[in-house]
């Protein structure tokens, strides 16, 4: 079976759920407390995160916790963060649940905004209850590796400026 075609959400949300559930139900019969996230892209779009949850509940749907990515520019950053925050309050008073940001980043050369971008999404989601944390994606990603430049390591191999925001 072709998990893609066949559980694709966009065109059977009912067998997109089911598949869900088997990796859900997998997970908890191996460790019972742990949280099953399912993780989506682009936090600071709404509508996306209500269609598919809303259609995830709909059908049965299983999950503890809704994982979210966000990848601004530092022309967008700003807008961004406003619209994702209000994105993971609507998804624990819609769905009660937790909400993590899973994966976050931003060009490696634009440290400083990159910085200002992770410290006001780090401390705006500590005020939000249920929510658990920023995880940033592949921080020590150095030279572009394999096209991806949104590490948070300078080519030399040295850390930016942007991890002083978890240290805050």
């Amino acid at each position: 079976m072709a998990c893609y075609e066949d559980g694709k959400a966009a065109d059977n949300m009912k067998q997109y759920a089911e598949l869900n559930n088997a990796g859900y139900d997998a997970v908890k019969s191996v460790f019972s407390d742990a949280k099953v996230i399912v993780h989506l892209q682009e936090g600071n779009k709404n509508g996306i995160f209500r269609w598919l949850f809303d259609g995830l509940k709909e059908n049965g749907g299983k999950w503890d916790v809704i994982g979210m990515s966000l990848y601004p520019e530092s022309a967008t950053w700003q807008t961004m963060n406003s619209d994702c925050l209000n994105n993971i309050k609507d998804m624990i008073t819609r769905y009660g649940c937790e909400v993590m940001m899973c994966e976050v980043g931003m060009p490696w050369n634009e440290a400083e905004a990159c910085k200002a971008f992770l410290t006001d999404l780090i401390t705006k989601s500590k005020s939000v209850d249920k929510c658990l944390g920023v995880f940033y994606w592949e921080p020590q990603c150095i030279n572009s590796w394999n096209g991806y430049s949104k590490g948070a390591f300078d080519n030399t191999g040295k850390p930016t400026v942007a991890m002083d925001a978890f240290k805050e």
